[in-house]
């Protein structure tokens, strides 16, 4: 189990960082609200899974993963330089889509709420 709670640690470390990283060094760059939501690690800590939503980004969610993706290897320097781990992971960004799953079941189940609530005339 301390294997689990090891990785557990470094992701929330990772994940704190690169939201500080990304908010001080790239806050122009039109990738709005970003969200780091998790940040999943292999077991040997070598590849770090980032998961990330954006709000307001200028354009589409594969632009703000793209950019991302693009700007890894900077990114990663920089999380070497702000922690302490023996190596640093390599980083992939992924759009985490649950919150906008989230969204839509929440917008079906006020429908069906509603749609009910119109169907017996109160």
């Amino acid at each position: 189990m301390q294997g689990v709670d090891r990785s557990r640690r470094v992701g929330q470390q990772i994940r704190k960082e690169l939201a500080a990283i990304i908010a001080s060094d790239y806050s122009g760059e039109g990738l709005g609200i970003l969200s780091i939501t998790a940040v999943k690690l292999s077991k040997d800590l070598r590849h770090a899974r980032v998961f990330v939503t954006a709000l307001g980004a200028r354009d589409s969610d594969q632009w703000v993963i793209g950019f991302l993706k693009a700007h890894a290897p900077e990114l990663r320097h920089e999380l070497s330089q702000r922690t302490n781990l023996r190596r640093t992971p390599d980083l992939a960004f992924e759009y985490d889509e649950s919150i906008a799953y989230g969204a839509k079941m929440s917008r079906l189940l006020n429908q069906i709420q509603s749609d009910e609530g119109g169907a017996d005339g109160t």
